[in-house]
């Protein structure tokens, strides 16, 4: 896993180290999440060098808005890390929500208790804008090395990203949003089948050190 991240980084000459987005509040660097209204409420994106948990039940749109982050964030030149322990994640919906595959280092453990390990490798590598920890369908029981974590985040200021049902990074997460009231939207038309045109959910911030929680807005993703 070390030399896979390394090697991915080398080759992309380490885009990571160029930090974009500064943030207004309090000069914090931000990763911009690409939902404009978001990116507003939230001061300029996901702060950098910290946990961010992103929770939902299943189909509330928490991969959409993972997926749509980890968009932005190829397109705009930097390296994604994305720990799938369960594999979860459907390359084709990928494809279509508009990740540069170039630029993704996706990583599927054997087991999912070497997600944590495999996380915490792709933080200290020191390229990576943004590592996203798929916990959605891990074991409840899993022990995750949160300090650990949070502290290879900040020495490499890199965004860590964590999906799951709900909150289990407690004080560590410096912002916690959580999905919820999801609703699907169906396109329908003569002579055409019934298709999934996408997925609105309540996006509250549940947790904000850096700001003010208790925020709220609707987010719509094409994927669920």
């Amino acid at each position: 896993m070390p030399f896979a991240a390394s090697t991915l980084l080398d080759r992309l000459g380490r885009p990571g180290d160029l930090r974009l987005g500064l943030s207004p509040r309090g000069g914090h660097p931000t990763l911009p999440t690409g939902v404009e209204a978001l990116d507003r409420m939230l001061g300029g994106g996901l702060p950098r060098g910290r946990l961010v948990e992103l929770t939902g039940r299943r189909s509330t749109g928490r991969t959409g808005l993972a997926c749509a982050i980890a968009a932005r964030a190829t397109r705009h030149g930097e390296v994604v890390g994305w720990v799938d322990p369960t594999d979860a994640l459907d390359p084709e919906t990928v494809m279509t929500t508009g990740i540069a595959p170039t630029r993704v280092l996706w990583v599927r453990p054997r087991t999912e208790h070497d997600a944590p390990k495999a996380a915490e490798y792709l933080l200290g590598a020191g390229g990576f804008g943004l590592v996203v920890l798929d916990l959605a369908e891990a074991a409840p029981h899993l022990r995750i090395p949160w300090p650990r974590l949070t502290r290879a985040a900040e020495r490499t200021r890199t965004t860590f990203l964590v999906l799951a049902p709900e909150r289990r990074a407690g004080s560590y997460a410096a912002l916690g949003l959580e999905l919820s009231e999801r609703r699907a939207h169906w396109s329908r038309g003569p002579g055409r089948p019934t298709l999934l045109d996408g997925v609105t959910a309540a996006l509250t911030v549940a947790r904000d050190r850096l700001g003010v929680p208790g925020r709220r807005l609707t987010v719509r993703h094409a994927c669920a």
